[in-house]
């Protein structure tokens, strides 16, 4: 495995690739889809969390994966984090011979934050990801650090979408996820939803691997999210 970060354009942004090396063994499988990772965090800060522990999960299913700590706190401002984002999927298609990923087949996954910033990306005018999954993201803009974080807009090019969240969630409310959903619905776009019973946000993976210590609770069902995006993503990048 290759792990590399790269420094970006704007200030403190880096992606970090974790690559598979092709094997003689395996020459079909040589070329693998990509997938983009956007942690959580509040724009604050980018959580570990949801950084490398989902980028080895996805590599495990057949993916090459690519995380990035995008611009945050005073660099936060829109378009910056968004330009992040735009960069890194562009640099991915640039290399996609280098790095063994399919050009057309690189999806995105966001969680809080970074599905907020997904769901943006999701809407770029610059490069859109083949395919999105949010995880109990923030995607109706709020007003912090002085400036508002737009809401997203989406049109009938924006990628099939694959949304999780959990109902008990007391920092993102599940209406974003359902409200976004209706968005999709409007305009045609295929997605699917799951809105889990239980969990707190944050969750990730939602098992001990990820856990934050003693208030953790981990949730067997949660976990599910994983298996169902996986075997949605074979469905959408076919």
């Amino acid at each position: 495995m290759k792990i590399e970060t790269i420094k970006l354009s704007n200030k403190d942004v880096t992606l970090t690739t974790y690559i598979q090396h092709p094997s003689k063994e395996m020459e079909q499988m040589k070329k693998k889809p990509g997938i983009l990772i956007l942690p959580g965090g509040g724009y604050e800060f980018c959580s570990d969390r949801e950084g490398e522990p989902i980028a080895l999960a996805y590599m495990k299913a057949g993916y090459n994966a690519f995380v990035l700590q995008y611009s945050l706190k005073e660099q936060a401002q829109f378009p910056r984090p968004l330009e992040a984002a735009e960069e890194a999927l562009s640099l991915i298609k640039k290399n996609a011979k280098e790095w063994y990923v399919f050009e057309d087949k690189i999806a995105c996954i966001g969680f809080s934050a970074g599905g907020h910033l997904g769901s943006q990306l999701g809407a770029s005018k610059v490069v859109r990801p083949n395919a999105l999954i949010l995880g109990y993201g923030a995607f109706i803009g709020s007003k912090r650090h002085g400036w508002d974080f737009p809401t997203v807009k989406v049109d009938s090019d924006y990628p099939e979408s694959f949304i999780f969240h959990t109902f008990s969630d007391d920092v993102v409310p599940v209406d974003t996820s359902l409200w976004l959903a209706n968005e999709l619905s409007k305009q045609e776009i295929p997605f699917e939803i799951h809105v889990f019973r239980d969990g707190q946000h944050g969750l990730s993976l939602g098992d001990e691997s990820v856990s934050w210590g003693d208030s953790y609770v981990a949730d067997s069902h949660y976990q599910n999210w994983l298996p169902l995006s996986i075997e949605w993503l074979g469905k959408v990048l076919k």
